[in-house]
């Protein structure tokens, strides 16, 4: 069966996929979903392909694109997920807990890992790193919620 719409493909410039690789990447700039820009990417390496290979059949154009899109995409992923995307960092303004990560205070009392902790007057929840007494300065290495972690202070200071 001879499909009418690769013989279209066959007969197509490489600035056509040009085009459509724009056209992906300016929908990109609208919907802000950071998915479009890996498609576009790959017809502009289509259209770099039919440039070097210009009579390459249509249906290999379109699995080739397929491929490229795919690839292109998944590796898009793994870079931002690695790496970010280049946005603003997140915010702790509603999240007390994670305010005082690298803020020092005194342990008031410990059992079975679980502590009190004062930190400028307010009393915390924390869970201790590693063992400490009543009394020992303290410096708070996480927070998850409400209850921050933290181990005890081992240079001098405030």
């Amino acid at each position: 069966m001879d499909w009418p719409f690769f013989d279209l493909l066959e007969g197509l410039s490489p600035w056509w996929w040009v085009a459509f690789g724009v056209t992906l990447m300016a929908l990109e700039m609208l919907t802000l979903s950071f998915f479009l820009i890996w498609p576009g990417l790959a017809a502009i390496a289509m259209a770099v392909l039919l440039g070097m290979a210009p009579t390459m059949p249509g249906e290999v154009q379109l699995a080739l694109y397929g491929s490229l899109a795919v690839a292109a995409t998944f590796t898009g992923r793994l870079i931002v997920r690695r790496f970010g995307d280049g946005g603003a960092p997140v915010s702790t303004l509603n999240d007390r807990g994670a305010q005082m990560v690298g803020r020092h205070g005194t342990l008031l009392s410990s059992t079975d890992g679980e502590a009190t902790v004062e930190i400028d007057g307010v009393h915390w929840r924390a869970r201790l790193a590693a063992p400490a007494e009543a009394g020992t300065r303290i410096e708070v290495i996480g927070a998850k919620g409400m209850m921050l972690t933290v181990r005890s202070r081992t240079t001098p200071g405030p």
